[in-house]
């Protein structure tokens, strides 16, 4: 059976990790931070509260880069949050992610399509060979347009398409809604699509 979760940062509040689990989710990917130095608020609660409930974990960082130099400051930001509260590759089965979508960069200059597939073939590649499983955070439009979904094999792309289906056949994860009611909450709400090492 496809395993449901969620996806969460500050934005949630605080959040009854233990409710969570009871009422079927089985894992999280929780928001580290944002930009080239931003910690999220409540990262460290949210990660030491979904491991202690049992979900399954992954990361993810909102991306603001417009340039591969600029992606690498938040690729070593992030990097060094990880190391820093242990989060070593065997704790993120379900990856460590780069979001990267039109909001990114309102009201700022908008990358090319090109530049903005190398910097996530970039961070992939970069996490990767921290050990992580590595991937891209997208519109199911962008991840077709933008990105190139077709030229990510061994990453996994993470698609945000709230219908009926997921029509990214690269996808490995799908964010199917904004409106997951879940322990009395509101949450955006995945499904695995693909056997990942996290998958029982």
């Amino acid at each position: 059976m496809t395993q449901l979760g969620i996806d969460v940062s500050e934005h949630n509040g605080g959040i009854d990790w233990k409710k969570v689990s009871e009422e079927g989710i089985r894992f999280a990917i929780i928001r580290a931070g944002y930009g080239s130095a931003y910690l999220d608020s409540r990262f460290y609660e949210n990660v030491n509260g979904a491991h202690e409930a049992g979900l399954k974990l992954g990361v993810y960082h909102f991306g603001y880069a417009r340039t591969e130099g600029e992606l690498d400051v938040e690729k070593d930001f992030l990097l060094s949050i990880l190391k820093d509260c242990g989060l070593t590759p065997n704790l993120l089965p379900i990856g460590v992610f780069w979001d990267v979508e039109e909001d990114s960069y309102r009201g700022r200059t908008f990358p090319s399509s090109c530049v903005i597939h190398r910097m996530c073939r970039r961070f992939c590649e970069a996490v990767a060979v921290k050990g992580y499983r590595s991937g891209i955070y997208s519109s199911a439009s962008w991840l077709q347009s933008y990105i190139r979904a077709a030229e990510f094999g061994g990453h996994t792309l993470w698609a945000a398409q709230w219908w009926k289906e997921c029509t990214v056949k690269e996808a490995g994860i799908w964010q199917f809604t904004d409106h997951l009611e879940v322990a009395g909450q509101i949450f955006d709400g995945n499904r695995i699509l693909e056997k990942t090492d996290g998958d029982e």
